[in-house]
């Protein structure tokens, strides 16, 4: 993973965890290893009564996911590290409205996809191209492929998934993720959408059915000549 975009000098000065904006080392700091059994709840607390520093627990532990999330919308890894650097900006500005006894990845996230589909509202158009020009590409004729070869093939349909990934709603294209890539719970991915589990249950089997239309839809042998 991209180091997220290093916090100016106003930024350590104003918020002590920013200087934390890159990757930890494996392992983390010996501060860091000590509180890792602690709760959420327990660490907002704390920086909401004025250690403000151990903020930066909470970006160690969900830099990773809220980044990859980003990166899935602009395809650029600096433009991602920037993205995440300001959800995380936002999350500790507007920490005092966390409501202790939820989830506080929830919370993370729910911003996370606003700023999201902020950002993808303005550089849809430009993104929609770039994926349907990459996809016209993946689609080349098949032939019968041994070894390298035939990995190459597979890693080509991996893109290519990834690729229709993006053509679903926004909605239904996050639940997939969260769920299968993520392996979060249907009723914490119902909290984050403020919807019901049976909503998300429906989304996630409409999402599953289009993903198959398209995948049979994009393979070479079911165009028409």
């Amino acid at each position: 993973m991209k180091p997220v975009a290093a916090a100016t000098d106003r930024d350590v000065q104003q918020r002590p965890w920013a200087a934390r904006f890159r990757p930890v080392s494996e392992g983390g700091s010996r501060e860091l290893r000590n509180t890792m059994d602690q709760s959420d709840e327990e660490i907002v607390s704390r920086v909401l009564a004025g250690s403000s520093g151990d903020f930066a627990i909470l970006l160690q532990r969900y830099q990773r996911p809220v980044y990859n999330l980003m990166f899935r919308y602009c395809r650029s890894e600096q433009e991602a590290a920037d993205l995440t650097q300001e959800v995380f900006l936002r999350a500790y500005e507007k920490l005092g409205s966390f409501r202790p006894g939820h989830s506080f990845f929830s919370w993370l996230y729910t911003l996370a996809c606003n700023r999201a589909g902020d950002w993808y509202r303005k550089n849809g158009r430009r993104i929609r191209h770039e994926q349907e020009m990459r996809l016209e590409n993946e689609n080349s004729p098949s032939v019968h492929l041994s070894g390298q070869e035939r990995e190459l093939e597979k890693k080509q349909q991996l893109a290519l998934v990834e690729t229709l990934l993006e053509r679903l709603p926004h909605r239904t294209r996050e639940i997939l993720l969260l769920r299968y890539r993520q392996e979060r719970p249907i009723k914490e991915i119902a909290t984050i959408f403020h919807c019901s589990e049976s909503a998300v249950k429906m989304r996630i089997s409409r999402g599953l059915q289009q993903l198959q239309d398209m995948m049979a839809g994009s393979s070479p042998g079911s165009r028409k000549t």
